[in-house]
């Protein structure tokens, strides 16, 4: 009843281990895409991304609160209120005037935010229009591009993982607030933070049911869902637990 196939396995293993590397990169370049459409400078890390308006490093008054901030760091002080008040006014000082120059844009950090899941499901079109284009579903032997069609497909396997982790943190820890770019969609969007999570989720379900169950060959299928699972989670342990610090040991202008 259940067909295995040990060099599927493998490859199925080491795909999956490659394609969760390549899918938390490109999803981090969505971000960026968008950021740098409005002209910010990005940085790109193993699992995050940040932006900064442009020449925000340069400006004198960021170096000089920077510099401020790691003397009180060097000097162990941990609350700034505990200051000496000439000290403490010109540091409120500092902070007022570097948000007066460079204001933050809500609407902006929205769109940015939403970059990210937006690249993540156009990826995942792609994928499916590849399946498509092939009839993949007709086929009883796949090739290169079916399997291609079918990984990009499942990148939006990301938005069942995000919420189920949630779901889970929720439980088991007591969590209430959560910062993933889904949550945070909702809430700068006025919904409850968790309407746009569980839609992407069971948007991420349906595509992965219609992949595993009406794609994928018969022979492939059992051993493609042990072989993803396996190779899903040692991708995110491998990339998060320590390659994707060795490779990114700090953020890059990208």
């Amino acid at each position: 009843m259940f067909n295995f196939n040990k060099k599927t396995f493998l490859w199925v293993i080491l795909s999956f281990i490659v394609f969760t590397i390549v899918g938390t990169l490109s999803h981090e370049i969505g971000h960026i895409a968008i950021a740098k459409y409005f002209g910010y400078e990005t940085y790109l890390s193993y699992g995050s991304m940040y932006h900064l308006p442009k020449d925000y490093n340069q400006d004198k008054n960021v170096i000089e609160l920077e510099e401020l901030e790691q003397k009180f760091q060097d000097e162990g002080i941990t609350n700034i209120e505990e200051l000496d008040k000439k000290v403490l006014d010109h540091y409120n000082n500092l902070v007022a005037e570097i948000q007066e120059k460079f204001p933050n844009n809500k609407t902006h950090d929205l769109l940015i935010t939403i970059g990210g899941p937006v690249q993540t499901i156009l990826t995942c079109l792609i994928g499916l229009f590849i399946l498509y284009f092939r009839k993949s579903k007709h086929r009883s032997d796949f090739k290169f591009l079916d399997w291609l069609g079918v990984f990009l497909a499942l990148f939006i396997l990301r938005e069942v993982f995000n919420t189920v982790t949630a779901t889970l943190t929720m439980f088991i820890s007591g969590s209430t607030q959560f910062y993933g770019d889904e949550f945070r969609t909702s809430s700068a969007l006025g919904l409850n933070q968790w309407v746009v999570p569980i839609i992407t989720m069971l948007m991420g379900l349906a595509v992965s049911m219609f992949i595993i169950f009406k794609i994928i060959p018969f022979k492939y299928r059992f051993t493609f869902i042990v072989s993803g699972f396996i190779g899903g989670i040692l991708g995110f342990g491998i990339w998060f637990g320590f390659l994707g610090k060795w490779l990114f040991p700090e953020a890059i202008s990208f």
